[in-house]
């Protein structure tokens, strides 16, 4: 039993530090440059971010309240996805002209 306990303790760690490396590349790589990469936001960011999204949820049925921890990701995996609801696809991208 205390095996058990110990192992499910371990692999919710290892998801979890999986969860924050996962937000912190979610934000991270379309800001590399400025102004944004939209080209990484829409390819590289926004599945990253849906990857968080599953992993957080996976883990909330896996281990229960304790994936209330991996929220604190929550702000760096979600900002690019919630700026391209709030402010759009800029044209400069449809037009491949974005500097």
């Amino acid at each position: 039993m205390l095996a058990q306990l110990v192992t499910e303790m371990h692999q919710f760690r290892i998801v979890l530090v999986a969860s924050f490396i996962l937000s912190w590349f979610s934000w991270a790589v379309p800001g590399r440059g400025a102004p944004a990469d939209f080209y990484t936001v829409l390819w590289w960011s926004l599945p990253l971010s849906s990857l968080w999204a599953l992993t957080v949820g996976v883990s909330a049925y896996r281990f229960g309240r304790k994936t209330l921890w991996m929220l604190v990701g929550a702000p760096l995996a979600l900002y690019w996805p919630v700026s391209l609801v709030l402010n759009g696809i800029p044209a400069c991208y449809w037009h491949g002209n974005c500097v």
